[in-house]
């Protein structure tokens, strides 16, 4: 199993679900060029879908299932449409973004994208902080928040907003991949419509959205979230489920 982060994260958040998960996977974690505290050279060195093939690249053994999280989910939709992925058994993607086809790209959309984003990379921040952020004045973590968001800067947000917009326009329907998509049902990037529409351009992947999951789910409910995807695994992909303790996280850097 590899394993995907999004904007500003890095591999070892997938702990918590390797944890759940290690007893039937070697999960590999890749460190992505977009992961925290970097920079944004990678945009002129390969698209985003270039970039995942590279890491899969790195793994020694064949991939059964891909894991991919927010902006990592989307960057897996790019690849998959790309004509030339590697084979890989199952997909899972939690909760990616996806653009109605009908939405207008005006500065509208532009605007509440920015506002989404500045939200979600506060959302992220807490994530991380676990319960440390419990202990935290509100005003602390609102600053910490700002020194983040400042230290990202437009690049981190125009990369996102890119990859957001182009969604609709990638050819999903002759994927033959067994997809799960998970997120939650306020998750503005995929609930309502956006779900539907990715339903209906991606034959393949199966949507569970469910109301206490957040956008950060593979980190505060790692639990649910292996739940939903060993009982997907199970149903479609037994044949690749095997007994055995593994290494419950490895992780590779890009």
């Amino acid at each position: 199993m590899v394993m995907l982060h999004g904007l500003e994260d890095d591999w070892q958040s997938w702990k918590p679900m390797a944890d759940e998960l290690g007893d039937r996977f070697h999960c590999y974690a890749i460190d992505l060029p977009w992961r925290a505290g970097g920079g944004y050279e990678w945009r002129a060195g390969g698209t985003a879908a270039q970039w995942v093939e590279n890491a899969l690249a790195l793994i020694p053994q064949p991939i059964s299932v891909l894991v991919a999280h927010s902006m990592g989910a989307n960057a897996v939709l790019h690849w998959l449409a790309s004509g030339t992925p590697r084979r890989v058994d199952a997909l899972v993607l939690l909760s990616p973004f996806y653009r109605l086809a009908s939405a207008p790209v005006d500065w509208a959309m532009f605007d509440r994208s920015l506002a989404d984003f500045r939200t979600v990379m506060a959302a992220g921040l807490r994530a991380r902080l676990g319960e440390r952020a419990e202990r935290l004045e509100p005003e602390i973590v609102g600053l910490m928040a700002e020194k983040a968001l400042d230290r990202i800067g437009p690049e981190g947000f125009l990369s996102l907003f890119d990859i957001f917009i182009s969604s609709s326009g990638i050819d999903l329907s002759s994927s033959t991949v067994p997809t799960l998509v998970v997120g939650g049902s306020s998750d503005p990037g995929i609930s309502g419509p956006r779900a539907e529409a990715l339903s209906r351009d991606m034959p393949t992947a199966e949507i569970r959205l469910e109301d206490e999951l957040t956008h950060f789910c593979h980190i505060e409910q790692p639990q649910r979230v292996s739940e939903l995807v060993s009982e997907f695994l199970l149903r479609r992909l037994s044949s690749v489920l095997e007994a055995g303790r593994r290494p419950a996280l490895e992780g590779v850097h890009l």
